[in-house]
């Protein structure tokens, strides 16, 4: 009997080890950053290899192998003092890159193909001319992709002194050409129009959503021809706490909308109170479903550890920060606990002569619990779960704390350093489709030489995440694959 007890502790050992060892880590050599490159962003993964790229007051590449080997650098040369990259887009091999050049007192948006080792293929080719001078435009053009990456939608506010007018948008297909453009009206003052966004579904049809007074927001929806043109309004019925997730469900052909809504009004400080959910055909402009959900008392006690009251009921600290698509046209909501503050700390003169005492402000910075709520289609509450990390660091805007989320469909795993310190473990959630979610270490930061910065990381493929590393002014891209 011992044998058979001491075997199945063996294979549950193993089981649980194996489990925990399921990920293959891979790190890049370290690669000194030039001083004029302020921004690091992950780009994605092609045949080419993991693109990377460095801006600020120069644009460059980086692609690493399978190995994570550096394959080559490419310092990117638009010429004719051209604006900032807006958009980068890989194909199979190399890709093109969308950037601004000055034309007089407009800006014409190009776009320079790159072969498979980034060195330009071709002339530039022009897609769009924008009203405004370059440093304009650069501060209000946006992009959206659909999510098969068949279509691109740029767009920027149309001003009429304070008033944005229209929303120019354009829209491009994976080779270049140009859809449609179209300029829907808005008639909004400009501090309004903050909000606004667009996207664009896989048939190229495109969506303007933005605020229309007071829990309102309007939605107008075209396609290629110029009499497909649809406006309808989307009122809510509580005020929104918060940014709202919105986001095109192509597989249901549906707009979804989620998010913490605030129950209390003249109220000296917001509050989450609960989730709301929202869907419409966005083709009709009809409403598909529509649910408000207060957080259930069980799930305000586990957090809080007190009983919920009229005091103890509402969420000050947690913003979204992840929502995944469910397949039956539901959403799942991860948001993550941020507090901002600062302290005064004395500062004493040792001088026996003239003593005195002074005080240095220091801003500190807390990255907490990540909670995360599962909605069905119906907008119902299948389950929520508590997830307790905290993470405190000081005069860094909290640059290297936070999670990267990894989707592997029937879990989430969400990766994060148990401190924000050199020397901390790096550690990770895995929550199941159920609910259940267990928390184990990856690796010591110590060991590979890394200090990550996980809200920079980015999932580049269906196993596959690449977390960037900033120490000491060198730069390492570290790969988790499962």
């Amino acid at each position: 009997m011992n044998n058979v007890q001491n075997l199945l502790i063996l294979l549950l050992s193993i089981f649980s080890y194996s489990e925990i060892l399921a990920q293959k880590i891979d790190i890049s050599s370290p690669v000194k950053l030039s001083s004029r490159v302020d921004k690091v962003k992950i780009v994605g993964k092609n045949q080419d290899g993991y693109v990377i790229r460095l801006s600020g007051d120069e644009e460059n590449f980086q692609v690493y192998g399978n190995d994570m080997r550096l394959v080559f650098a490419k310092k990117l040369d638009l010429r004719n003092g051209d604006g900032f990259v807006q958009h980068i887009q890989l194909y199979k091999t190399g890709g093109v890159v969308y950037f601004l050049r000055p034309e007089g007192r407009t800006t014409l948006l190009m776009a320079q193909v790159l072969n498979g080792s980034f060195q330009n293929a071709g002339a530039p080719i022009p897609v769009d001319t924008f009203p405004d001078n370059t440093d304009i435009t650069q501060a209000n053009l946006r992009v959206k992709q659909s999510a098969n990456q068949a279509y691109t939608v740029f767009y920027a506010p149309v001003f009429t002194g304070k008033i944005v007018s229209s929303m120019q948008t354009v829209c491009i297909d994976k080779n270049i050409n140009r859809v449609y453009k179209r300029f829907p009206a808005v008639d909004k003052p400009e501090k309004e129009m903050e909000f606004a966004k667009c996207f664009v579904d896989t048939n190229g049809t495109t969506l303007l959503v933005f605020n229309d007074g007071l829990n309102t927001m309007k939605v107008s929806v075209w396609g290629r021809s110029e009499s497909d043109y649809l406006v309808f309004s989307v009122p809510f019925a509580k005020k929104i706490f918060s940014d709202p997730y919105i986001e095109l469900d192509n597989k249901n052909n549906q707009l979804l909308f989620a998010g913490f809504y605030d129950n209390e009004t003249g109220m000296s400080e917001t509050a989450a109170y609960g989730f709301f959910y929202k869907t419409y055909n966005y083709t009709l402009g009809q409403i598909k479903s529509e649910s408000v959900t207060a957080f259930p008392d069980s799930f305000i006690q586990a957090l809080t550890g007190r009983l919920p009251s009229q005091n103890n009921n509402r969420l000050y600290t947690f913003s979204i920060k992840k929502v995944v698509q469910r397949m039956d046209g539901g959403v799942l909501i991860a948001a993550e606990s941020s507090i901002k503050d600062r302290r005064e700390e004395p500062i004493v003169s040792l001088s026996s002569i003239n003593p005195y005492t002074s005080y240095r402000t220091i801003n500190t910075f807390q990255y907490n619990d990540i909670i995360a709520f599962s909605i069905n289609a119906s907008g119902s509450l299948v389950w929520n779960s508590i997830m307790r990390k905290k993470q405190y660091s000081e005069e860094d805007n909290g640059f290297n704390s936070s999670f990267v989320c990894v989707n592997l469909k029937d879990q989430l795993r969400f990766i994060f350093p148990e401190e924000i310190t050199f020397s901390s473990d790096i550690d990770e959630f895995t929550l199941k489709s159920t609910g259940e979610f267990k928390k184990h270490m990856l690796f010591e930061q110590e060991d590979k030489d890394v200090f990550l910065v996980p809200k920079l990381g980015k999932q580049v493929s269906a196993n596959e995440v690449l977390i960037p590393s900033i120490k000491k002014g060198e730069l390492r891209i570290l790969r988790i694959k499962y």
